[in-house]
């Protein structure tokens, strides 16, 4: 009976030691498997955030420009052509005032532009037919009604100042034509000279249409006129909105 007892206990208590082996064992194991799996999460991880930083930077790389963005010449480069619809202010003859504000009615204007990176070389054509409310006399001629042609080359500074929003600025010369409305003879043309300063903004709708406000003086100046005859157009003031379209090179 007394070697029975003994060797209940002995089993018991190796039954005990080994579930004790076991739990430990089952233990580790899962430490090991658990510790494994936090390691290959962080290494996912950081492989992850790697890639979104490369793909980051290819974004960035690859983003195409703002339109016109400056300095980048890819997209400061191209031509602009079109119409524009003035107010026009003239000074001629003896101080005589000619204003119309009639854009559809008193002429059209003509521009062709070329820019890169924020430079601006245009060639502009006015045609203005405006009427006086009285006659008016000038060598000898007497009428109401005036026709102005102006050739223009301007050359203007183009800096970008808000998004699609430009703003411009410059000078050029202004070749002029004057004569009475109703005159035949192309040498009733007065020729002229006039030094012109503009300036204005600009405003791309979309990529290939452009809204173009130019605010333009042009004063006859002397020295610039072979002739010692007084000038037919003595100042012109011209605001015009352009609808021009944009061709990128």
């Amino acid at each position: 009976m007394k070697n029975n007892n003994y060797l209940t206990t002995f089993i018991n208590e190796n039954t005990s030691a080994a579930h004790k082996r076991i739990l430990l064992l089952l233990i580790f194991s899962y430490f090991i498997v658990f510790t494994g799996i936090i390691f290959a999460q962080e290494a996912d991880s950081a492989e992850l955030s790697e890639m979104e930083v490369r793909s980051l930077e290819t974004r960035t790389a690859t983003q195409e420009p703002d339109f016109f963005v400056s300095g980048t010449s890819a997209q400061w480069l191209g031509f602009y052509f079109g119409v524009g619809f003035r107010k026009v202010k003239l000074e001629v003859a003896d101080a005589v005032i000619i204003s119309d504000s009639d854009g559809t009615a008193n002429g059209i204007g003509f521009n062709l532009g070329y820019f890169w990176d924020e430079e601006v070389v245009e060639y502009e054509r006015q045609i203005s037919i405006v009427e006086h409310s009285n006659s008016f006399t000038y060598q000898g001629e007497t009428g109401q009604k005036l026709e102005v042609i102006q050739n223009n080359f301007w050359y203007s500074q183009y800096p970008k100042f808000n998004r699609d929003f430009y703003l411009h600025y410059g000078a050029g010369l202004q070749f002029t034509k004057t004569r009475f409305a109703g005159t035949e003879s192309n040498d009733s043309y007065k020729d002229e000279i006039a030094l012109g300063i503009e300036t204005g903004v600009s405003y791309f709708v979309t990529s290939n249409l452009l809204i173009y406000y130019r605010f333009s003086v042009g004063q006859q100046l002397p020295f610039l006129t072979a002739s010692a005859s007084s000038p037919f157009l003595k100042q012109s003031q011209l605001h015009t909105i352009y609808l021009n379209y944009y061709y990128p090179l």
